[in-house]
């Protein structure tokens, strides 16, 4: 490479000169290009650099921000940085900030825990000194588990929705209950403002904009599934969970073309099916719940009494109100590995939000809130950033918000921290996708790299993100691995440019990235097994 450069160099002297010269006056040639060389810096640097640039100058982004940062962090090099300082909105990057976060705060081995206890007479009287009714209470007690009753990971466990209902209603009725006083739904580990102030107020039926809560169940979501009948009449909907306490309004007709789709009136479960169906759907059409906590109580209180167990009340506590410690009937556990890599993998919204509320009620002992999680975050932050971190904009924990604030920079140095990091370095890199593996970059990098890619890929409206590590197999370093971090972000296109043009951006970046490093280790391996 460096041959390859000094050619290029002499290349370019006028061909007279070199003709004419003096042989003392060619020395002085030769030596002033040599001199040029070195002060141009290593030439890995300045050739991706010069790449890029030119490589986002040819896609002719128009007004978008563009901001890339790249450092070996074997050496420290600085391999790109392109307005690497520049504050920027980083998506669904914001992930990478929570769950290092959440690594540090709950810790690799933190489990979530929801329970089911029964509160007998006996419990309260020992609390308040009388009676409160001659029926046992129930109690569901979250703990802030973004991943309770999440079809992904129910399916890993032969399980479904219906089937963990089902786990608890026989916890009730095999203790010989025939009626439950109050179901008592204890979502208080957070507050109760289930919606950001800044998501966009026309997608909160999206699933990506589901309501966050101390008690989170089947991922807040409804999941309906079409099926045609005869032509113009109303189609069948089969709904997971089954909630037949939902009012629903089905407008939609058999066709012959698909364009089903489910509203729900703001403040309500109400659901209203529009649309046409021509084929049954094996994907679901999700739709958000309302008032998480609410809807769970009414599911499994209706469970209750199909199978002959009455319940007089639903009660969502008052943030005051004491109840006393029941006996535990069920339980159900999510560890945090599980958690982080449905966070990062498969960018779960909701998952990130809990983990954020969650950090805040474990530094606080208050409710979590998005104020006291990202009091956490930037705590954590300064504990490995220092100062820096200070240049950190901190709205939610999902990147949903478009009032997140962050530079390519500073993830880079996050990145750097965490992978230095003994603690925090495996569990954090293994909740990545791995570039055309899986999650959401199981298609990408559509140019070829040697490295394994481990990332995160980002997108709301006119934001496109992606960072994470470049790994190559190293056997020269006491790790055995040469780890690039990066960092690239994008803001402010519009059409007519899209976000898939930008990922393409994106994957040459790494592409140039790529044929840089991977010779360079190459030959640094070689180079020891030679010398050896």
């Amino acid at each position: 490479m460096m041959r390859d450069r000094w050619q290029n160099t002499v290349a370019t002297l006028p061909v007279k000169c070199l003709i004419c010269a003096k042989a003392s006056q060619l020395t002085a040639l030769i030596l002033a290009a040599a001199l040029m060389v070195s002060l141009a810096g290593p030439t890995l640097q300045a050739g991706v650099q010069s790449q890029v640039e030119e490589v986002v100058r040819a896609a002719a982004l128009k007004n978008t921000d563009v901001s890339i940062m790249a450092v070996d962090l074997a050496t420290g090099e600085e391999l790109l940085r392109l307005d690497a300082d520049r504050p920027m909105t980083p998506a669904s990057n914001m992930k990478l900030v929570t769950t290092a976060a959440a690594l540090s705060v709950l810790g690799v081995d933190f489990v979530f825990r929801t329970e089911l206890q029964m509160l007998m007479p006996t419990d309260w009287q020992k609390t308040q000194g009388k009676v409160v009714s001659e029926y046992p209470d129930l109690v569901i007690k979250g703990d802030g588990d973004p991943a309770f009753g999440d079809p992904k990971l129910l399916k890993r466990g032969n399980l479904d929705v219906e089937k963990l209902i089902n786990i608890w209603v026989q916890a009730v009725t095999s203790r010989n209950v025939t009626h439950v006083n109050r179901l008592f739904v204890d979502d208080r580990i957070f507050d109760r403002e289930y919606v950001h102030p800044d998501w966009p107020r026309d997608q909160l039926n999206e699933r990506y904009c589901a309501q966050v809560s101390g008690i989170t169940f089947h991922n807040n979501c409804i999941e309906l599934y079409p099926t045609p009948t005869r032509l113009n009449e109303s189609p069948r909907v089969r709904m997971s969970p089954v909630a037949r306490f939902i009012s629903t309004l089905n407008r939609a007709k058999t066709d012959k073309t698909d364009t089903f789709g489910v509203t729900r009136k703001p403040g309500s479960n109400n659901l209203t099916y529009s649309g046409k169906v021509h084929r049954s759907r094996q994907t679901p059409v999700m739709i958000t719940i309302d008032t998480p906590p609410t809807f769970l109580g009414q599911l499994l209180a209706e469970r209750l009494i199909e199978a002959g167990v009455g319940v007089s009340e639903i009660v969502l506590p008052a943030e005051d109100q004491v109840i006393p410690q029941g006996t535990l009937i069920h339980a159900v556990q999510t560890t945090m590995p599980l958690i982080l890599q449905r966070t990062n993998k498969d960018s779960q919204n909701l998952f990130a939000e809990c983990l954020l509320k969650r950090m805040g009620h474990q530094q606080t002992g208050a409710p979590g809130s998005w104020h006291n999680g990202a009091a956490a975050l930037r705590i954590f932050l300064r504990d490995k950033l220092g100062a820096r971190a200070a240049a950190f904009h901190i709205a939610d924990g999902s990147g949903l918000s478009s009032e997140n604030r962050v530079t390519s920079h500073l993830l880079v140095d996050l990145l750097t921290a965490v992978n230095e990091d003994p603690e925090l370095s495996v569990p954090f890199r293994e909740s990545l996708s791995i570039g055309g593996v899986d999650g959401t970059l199981r298609k990408r990098p559509t140019y070829p790299i040697t490295g394994k890619l481990l990332g995160k890929s980002g997108y709301i409206d006119s934001v496109s993100a992606l960072s994470g590590y470049l790994v190559y197999d190293d056997p020269t370093r006491p790790s055995g691995e040469r780890v690039i971090a990066f960092s690239m972000l994008f803001n402010g296109f519009q059409p007519p440019i899209y976000n898939h043009q930008i990922k393409r951006v994106q994957d040459r970046v790494l592409n140039l990235l790529d044929s840089e490093v991977a010779p360079r280790v190459s030959q640094e391996v070689q180079a020891q097994v030679g010398g050896g």
